[in-house]
């Protein structure tokens, strides 16, 4: 049995355009929710809100899909382990925002260290990682390169430390701020566009400089960027589709380490 957490912001918390219409339950993965402190299959809509009514942890947006199940389903379909599935994301939040000290680190701790004891009730833990989609809300604060790549690596030593996770899988962060229809009065296109790279580099020299890191997918920069793939509701937000696709190519990439 493996255990996965899934932190980051909207993007990893799940923002669609509503529940897929097509919702099974994925063979040979457990979703674990603090709320009870039990597991429940993993399907559509996962997480929970927790903590301060959902300010700290949260639920998939309104009942909507993620890109959670799918990971799992590809991680399985390779792998042939089983999964419990910890979802520990918030929209709108910083990385700065998550480090250790913060409230929402507190929530998040509680909840993962309470999974994995959970997880390890019903059997051998054999293998923890981490998977991070944010880099959002960065860019729009302007966090530099070097910046966020230190509070990255500081972030990653903490939840190595913490919860002795092996990897900490990297999502590639897609376009947000120049896609988003939200900042139109912030910045230019290009001026935009940069943040969303600066933030694109810091994370791909997270994955050349420390073996700690690894990269899941890069496929996100190109999905942002089109228009079939985002959730017509809230710009800058993937829509079930792009979450199958998301899902299932970093779930492939994790399945062979």
């Amino acid at each position: 049995m493996d255990v996965i957490i899934f932190g980051g912001q909207s993007n990893m918390q799940g923002q669609t355009e509503g529940c897929p219409e097509i919702n099974p339950q994925i063979e040979g993965a457990l979703e674990y929710r603090a709320f009870g402190d039990k597991v429940v299959p993993l399907q559509h809509p996962v997480g929970e809100n927790y903590g301060w009514d959902g300010l700290l942890l949260a639920a998939s947006n309104e009942g909507g899909g993620s890109l959670v199940p799918a990971f799992c389903r590809a991680y399985i379909k390779e792998t042939s382990k089983e999964v419990i599935a910890i979802h520990a994301a918030r929209g709108n939040t910083t990385l700065g925002e998550w480090q250790k000290g913060t409230h929402r680190f507190k929530y998040m701790s509680d909840k993962i260290n309470a999974g994995i004891k959970k997880a390890k009730e019903r059997g051998e833990v054999e293998h923890i990682y981490y998977v991070w989609l944010q880099g959002e809300s960065d860019s729009i604060l302007g966090t530099s390169e070097d910046e966020y790549l230190e509070s990255l690596i500081r972030y990653k030593n903490t939840l190595k430390k913490e919860f002795g996770i092996e990897k900490f899988g990297i999502i590639k962060v897609g376009y947000f701020f120049c896609t988003s229809q939200w900042h139109t009065n912030v910045s230019t296109y290009e001026e935009k566009k940069k943040n969303d790279e600066t933030i694109m580099r810091a994370q791909e020299r997270a994955v050349e400089t420390d073996s700690d890191f690894v990269m899941l997918t890069r496929v996100c920069s190109q999905l942002s960027m089109q228009k079939e793939y985002i959730n017509p509701k809230a710009s800058g937000h993937y829509n079930n589709a792009a979450m199958e696709i998301i899902g299932e190519s970093a779930g492939k990439t994790l399945a062979k380490l």
